[in-house]
């Protein structure tokens, strides 16, 4: 005859206690790889938008150098409220060749960057600080 084997209260305790230890334990080894990833792709997400604000600040500067009569420091000056007013700082900007220089039917290059460490909301951990975002936008004088 076989004997029914019924486990105690205190073997089956022991059992949903090991098993709680181990989802500690992988939730442990788990949760920096889920943060990486996560924290990566919110950088990621600053990068791509910081990069589309400069992209639509060089626009702007270009639709204004293109126009009969309008200077380099008119051009910098709309950049600088374009950027300033996304919150964007140490970036650079330059129109190439200077828009005193270029005659009717010459392109005109703006370019606006800025050092990714000036725009990034984490710190560098990913080791992308040290990379520039930068937009050019090219039009021909009118």
């Amino acid at each position: 005859m076989v004997a029914n084997h019924n486990p105690s209260t205190h073997q089956l305790r022991r059992a949903k206690n090991s098993r709680r230890g181990a989802a500690m334990i992988e939730f442990a080894l788990c949760l920096p790889i889920l943060l990486l990833l996560v924290f990566s792709i919110i950088e990621l997400g600053r990068a791509l938008m910081v990069h589309q604000i400069l992209t639509n600040g060089a626009r702007e500067g270009a639709r204004l150098a293109v126009i009969p009569g309008s200077t380099d420091a008119q051009v910098f000056d709309k950049i600088d409220t374009y950027m300033n007013n996304a919150g964007i700082s140490g970036f650079s900007r330059t129109v190439t060749p200077s828009i005193a220089s270029a005659s009717p039917g010459d392109q005109l290059t703006v370019d606006v960057s800025v050092p990714f460490n000036q725009v990034s909301w984490g710190t560098n951990w990913l080791g992308i600080d040290a990379a520039t975002l930068s937009s050019s936008v090219i039009m021909r004088k009118e």
